[in-house]
This record gives structure tokens, sequence and C-alpha cells, in this order.
């Protein structure tokens, strides 16, 4: 497999938040979800979130907090 130092720190960071999401999905999206809300915050951007319906992508609302 190709690899470059950038592949190989995400590669490095993935496998941290899943373990310390015990592998998890839900602890682990919880986990990216809050370390995007703290980047937003962090550097002054907004995400625009969408989901595809037949086809065509819809924007949809994002929430601002973890509940």
């Amino acid at each position: 497999m190709i690899t470059n130092p950038v592949l190989e720190e995400k590669n490095r960071v993935q496998g941290q938040l899943v373990e310390e999401s015990g592998y998890d999905m839900k602890k682990y999206s919880e986990l990216i979800h809050r370390i995007v809300l703290d980047m937003q915050k962090q550097y002054g951007f907004k995400l625009n979130y969408v989901t595809r319906r037949n086809g065509v992508f819809v924007p949809m609302e994002s929430p601002d907090t973890l509940d």
C-alpha cells in the first residue's frame, strides 16, 4: 500500500480514537463529532452537512452540541 507521513498520522490518530471508544461505533462517532465542533470553534468556520436522497445531496441540520 502506498503511504506517506500524512496517511500514517491519520491512521495513528484513527487507531487511537478506535481504542479510546472501546471499539464502539457510537462512541467513536461522538468523539469525531466533538473534535469537529472543537475545530469549528477554534478556527471559526462552520461545516455544512448533507445527506443523499434519491441520488441528490440535500442539506441537513447539524447539532451544535452533543446531548
